[in-house]
């Protein structure tokens, strides 16, 4: 039976062995998640009581499949409110014509033009596979190598 999700589900997400972080999903998309991925590194065979942990800064903020989930390998630990601060992103989007870039939703809504310089500050919506977010984390905590391209996972 494939594993069943919401918004708000904490996430346990394996790190190396016997050692786990955690991740919310803060919004859910077509077969993707927006997940906040937090920073703190747990045992894996601890208590995953997810009221009781804090989850106040994420150091990840990415879209990804939401293959892990439904597969059980980041199985769900409970549910709470997501905090108030993290961000559900805006993008931006290149549109010809004719010739603007616009804001573009989490949902792939594309709105209002913007300036060159408010869309130099702003990133392309992507998403990331389950292994890329594995080895990002693998890679702030020191089991892995940190990889440019995992700059784009962060906030």
């Amino acid at each position: 039976m494939l594993g069943r999700y919401k918004k708000g589900d904490v996430l346990s997400v394996p790190v190396t062995d016997g050692k786990i972080s955690l991740a919310q999903i803060v919004r859910e998309l077509r077969g993707n998640v927006l997940l906040a991925v937090f920073p703190e590194l747990l045992d894996a065979d601890g208590s995953l009581d997810a009221a009781s942990f804090e989850l106040d800064e994420p150091i990840f903020l990415v879209e990804t499949m939401d293959l892990r989930i439904k597969d059980g390998t980041w199985p769900v630990v409970g549910n709470r409110e997501i905090p108030e601060h993290v961000p559900v992103p805006e993008y931006k989007v290149w549109v010809e014509p004719p010739g603007e870039y616009r804001i573009q939703d989490i949902h792939g809504k594309v709105g209002v033009s913007i300036s060159r310089e408010q869309a130099s500050g702003m990133k392309l919506q992507k998403s990331f596979s389950p292994p890329v977010v594995e080895a990002a984390l693998r890679g702030f905590h020191g089991f892995g190598p940190w990889r440019r391209e995992f700059d784009e996972l962060t906030l």
